[in-house]
């Protein structure tokens, strides 16, 4: 008998599906634990494409491709900083080295980018423009004759996507009192047509901040954040002795408390500052909706108010450039290559494509980790085909008999179990991917309702087209492994010992 023929081949798919569906309840509760572990699939991965999709899509409308951000390799860094003061509690004393001495809280520096170092990235070949990297957080804007106030971020336009301008035009130049606000400000403020807030004017106010201003001034005593990190440990690590702990707790919050930053919380804000810009443009709505888009000379006035520093983000020698810059290359093929150059000028450079690969990395960590549950799912359901088909050799052994004794070879049987358990797999693996469809549409419909306002078009949960086939071949696939020793069983019977059971 030849398996691989046409006719035996007929005969073994409808003698594998009557079966299965002779005794439909028990094939349904087999199948279980392949539809669940199915259905988790289909759920956290479309999931987490979903997410990774609209996060890439946000991300790559505020930051053009062509854009490359430095900064030196030593020096502050918001990540270093929490290294530092946190990441060592409850450990011992990290070793000061010469390579690290920066990352201790005590000793952490703002270095700016020298003049020297921006020269050296201008003469790079493809390089168009470098700019200081700077985000304001300004107290509130205000179209000209609204008494209304709305929060705002503002963020210099060259770090737009191509394709941000909604509606309206780019700026006249580099100098010029203009603006580019998000789409979202249509909403709050009652508009609908974006031309009746193009040609307006907007105020923006912008009011130092005391704390940040003694950064962006050079004046805070990093060892503020020394003696917040003692704090944490003892409260971590007490003394036994209970009047010891608590002088010594006494000690340092009374050291806090004298410390000029925690006076300079308590000083008085200043006047906020007025600048006021023509609105030119209308940005597409995205994640961060409060986005204003500013001409780099203005911007870095801003900049100048909310540190409190006059020489900050200065294009010429007489002051600091800033702690980060925004490098634009002519043509985005040719980043890989620019990137090299930037860190041979011992300069760490991020790229557009970074960021994203962080981001799909950081949910395909989270999809493994969450593939667990169906990896157990799927275990579940290895065993329990196995149960199933020992029972079915057991009840069916008559039949086997009856097979064997008008012609059926070892192989046939085999091949007949094997198929049976790769079937309940593969039905298992389409109702379970089905079901994951059906509450994949249906999150989709309460996520556009509840969060429709940052989801925009963009969908929660979004199913690879791959998944369906990959869903199918390994389902099918752990069901027919699940069958192979029953398989062998059931053909290894005797025919004489089959036919005389009862």
């Amino acid at each position: 008998m030849n398996l691989l023929s046409p006719s035996v081949l007929r005969d073994l798919f409808v003698d594998v599906f009557l079966n299965l569906f002779r005794k439909k309840l028990r094939a349904l509760l087999t199948m279980t634990g392949v539809i669940i572990g199915a259905f988790l699939v289909v759920l956290i991965l479309s999931l987490s494409h979903g997410l990774s999709e609209f996060l890439d899509q946000q991300v790559r409308a505020v930051w053009d491709e062509r854009m490359i951000k430095v900064r030196l390799k030593k020096g502050g860094a918001p990540e270093k900083m929490a290294k530092g003061l946190f990441g060592g509690l409850g450990e011992p004393p990290q070793e000061v080295k010469k390579e690290n001495e920066e990352e201790i809280p005590g000793a952490f520096k703002f270095r700016h980018i020298p003049h020297e170092s921006i020269e050296k990235l201008r003469k790079i070949d493809g390089v168009m423009e470098v700019q200081p990297e700077i985000w304001v957080m300004p107290r509130s804007m205000q179209v000209k004759g609204d008494d209304r106030e709305f929060d705002a971020i503002v963020r210099p336009w060259i770090m737009a996507g191509p394709d941000m301008l909604a509606f309206g035009e780019e700026f006249s130049s580099d100098d010029a009192k203009e603006c580019v606000v998000s789409e979202a400000y249509l909403v709050a403020l009652g508009i609908t047509d974006p031309n009746q807030l193009i040609g307006k004017t907007i105020k923006i106010r912008v009011q130092e901040d005391a704390y940040i201003a003694m950064a962006g001034g050079g004046q805070m005593d990093l060892k503020f954040l020394d003696r917040i990190r003692d704090i944490a440990q003892l409260m971590r690590n007490p003394p036994e002795d209970p009047e010891l702990a608590m002088f010594t707790t006494f000690i340092m919050l009374r050291d806090l408390a004298n410390s000029s930053e925690i006076k300079a919380l308590s000083t008085k804000p200043g006047k906020a500052k007025e600048f006021e810009a023509k609105v030119v443009g209308i940005s597409k709505k995205g994640l961060l909706t409060n986005i204003i888009y500013l001409p780099k000379e203005l911007i870095a006035e801003m900049g100048r108010v909310f540190l409190r520093n006059p020489d900050m983000y200065k294009m010429n020698k007489s002051g600091k450039f800033g702690i980060e810059g925004l490098v634009q290359v002519r043509d985005a093929k040719e980043i890989p290559r620019i990137k090299k150059e930037i860190r041979k000028l011992d300069m760490k450079a991020t790229t557009l494509e970074d960021v994203i690969g962080f981001i799909h990395g950081l949910f395909a960590a989270l999809a493994a980790i969450l593939m667990v549950f169906v990896m157990i799912a799927g275990v579940v359901a290895f065993f329990s085909i196995v149960n199933t088909l020992f029972m079915a050799i057991t009840e069916r052994k008559r039949e086997i008999g009856v097979l064997q004794a008008i012609g059926a070879t070892r192989g046939y049987i085999a091949a007949l179990f094997a198929a049976e358990a790769g079937a309940i797999g593969l039905l298992g693996g389409l109702i379970g991917f089905l079901f994951g469809l059906l509450l994949c549409w249906i999150g989709n419909i309460y996520a556009a309702g509840k969060w429709g306002h940052i989801l925009g078009v963009s969908d929660l949960f979004v199913t690879p087209l791959w998944l369906l086939p990959f869903m199918l071949l390994a389902t099918t696939l752990v069901g027919a492994l699940a069958g192979v020793y029953p398989a062998w069983r059931a053909s290894r019977l005797d025919p004489v010992v089959a036919l005389r059971y009862e």
